[in-house]
């Protein structure tokens, strides 16, 4: 045989075992590719389980929860003025002007009054944090725990802060820059029964606004501001939620420090994170 013979068997053999390698890895690819929806598949189901049983334990606990009430039943307008003495008394007399930069050291209370309401039948601890204040013989006191008993209202709560007329003028030029108000009132209740197993309640409160103006073309001179709605008071230049959100959280173990984790239910196809986070 000539060697062009064996040259075009080598080849033709060459060839073969190329088709034969690739086409191996085809088939290598495939079944790898089955394997990993198989994993997807199996990794869907157990994110599915395990949101449908934390799903299950939050709605436990949601149902042995005790049921309390957050919310501002008042705010003083027009704001008070504040006194070194204790809680302040009353506001600064219609029509009083501030000249910056004279009398911009001033200071006036921004104040909210707060009901909290056990509506269980059962003793809970209230947790407060931030400008919350109670109210005792006119002189504000730290609120920080105390018990609530069953069906306890209280209303002697204060979420209040007094500022210098000059930190709330920067209010006024922040809102009209169109950004975040810079000085703010902020406190955290918390409400929680004695379970381990059990939950706490959350609220977020805040008050914030812009109380004063800067009179017309006279510059440097500030006042009280008065409403943009017509006959009514200028309330309206405060902002703060009236029924604060609510946020819980749901322990495994109180003592331990341990939360039931949250759930996640999404995954790429790729996988992903498992349902349970931490």
């Amino acid at each position: 045989m000539s060697d062009t013979f064996w040259t075009a068997l080598s080849a033709t053999a060459t060839a073969a075992a190329f088709l034969a390698v690739t086409w191996q890895s085809i088939l290598t690819r495939r079944a790898v590719g089955t394997a990993q929806r198989a994993l997807i598949t199996a990794d869907r189901a157990l994110v599915a389980s395990q949101a449908v049983a934390l799903d299950a334990a939050r709605t436990r606990l949601d149902a042995r929860a005790p049921t309390v009430s957050v919310r501002i039943h008042e705010v003083p307008w027009p704001p008070k003025a504040w006194t070194p003495h204790g809680m302040p008394v009353g506001p600064w007399p219609i029509g009083h002007e501030w000249h910056f930069p004279a009398t911009q050291g001033d200071r006036i209370v921004l104040q909210a009054c707060i009901e909290v309401k056990n509506h269980a039948q059962s003793h809970l601890t209230l947790d407060c944090e931030g400008d919350l204040y109670l109210a005792v013989d006119r002189i504000p006191t730290a609120a920080t725990s105390s018990m609530l008993s069953p069906g306890e209202r209280i209303r002697s709560l204060y979420l209040q802060k007094d500022f210098t007329i000059k930190e709330l003028s920067e209010n006024y030029e922040a809102l009209q820059a169109g950004q975040p108000l810079p000085h703010r009132v902020k406190g955290t209740i918390a409400v929680h029964d004695d379970r381990d197993n059990g939950v706490t309640d959350m609220w977020d409160i805040e008050l914030t606004g812009c109380p004063v103006r800067p009179v017309g073309e006279r510059q440097g001179v500030w006042v009280i501001a008065a409403s943009s709605l017509p006959g009514d008071s200028g309330e309206d230049c405060l902002e703060y939620a009236v029924q604060p959100p609510r946020t819980r959280t749901y322990w495994i173990s109180r003592q331990r420090h341990e939360r039931l984790p949250e759930p996640m239910f999404h995954m790429d196809e790729l996988g992903g994170p498992s349902a349970i986070q931490p």
